[in-house]
Formats: structure tokens, C-alpha cells, sequence
């Protein structure tokens, strides 16, 4: 199976697109770049990050 990457410039060129894939039964699939700019080494790094969160103490009230 081979892939094709696309890139429209703008949101008309993407329906044109996808309407002819559907008229032709062609499946694809949606990929937006945006959210994954983050590779493995940093998403575990936010990820340890996040459960190493410790709860701040207790200040007691009219001090």
C-alpha cells in the first residue's frame, strides 16, 4: 500500500480534495501536524513530570 502526503493551502483545495477521494472510495485519514510537534524523549519528560508534582503544605489561616 502506498502513502501520499498532502498539504492544501487552503480549506478549499482540502474539500475538493475530499470530496473526490470519497467519490472515487478511496479511504484516508486526517493528520494534524499541530499537535504532534513533540517527539518520544519529550513526552515522557512532560509526562514525569506531571506525576512528580507534589501538593503544596497546608499554611495555616491568621498567620
Amino acid at each position: 500500500m502506498e502513502s501520499i502526503i498532502v498539504h492544501p493551502k487552503n480549506s478549499m483545495e482540502l474539500t475538493a480534495l475530499k470530496s473526490v477521494l470519497k467519490e472515487m472510495g478511496i479511504e484516508f485519514e486526517k493528520f494534524h501536524a499541530r499537535n504532534h510537534f513533540h517527539n518520544q524523549k519529550t513526552v515522557k519528560k512532560i509526562n514525569d513530570r506531571n506525576e512528580k508534582k507534589f501538593p503544596k503544605p497546608n499554611k495555616p489561616k491568621g498567620l
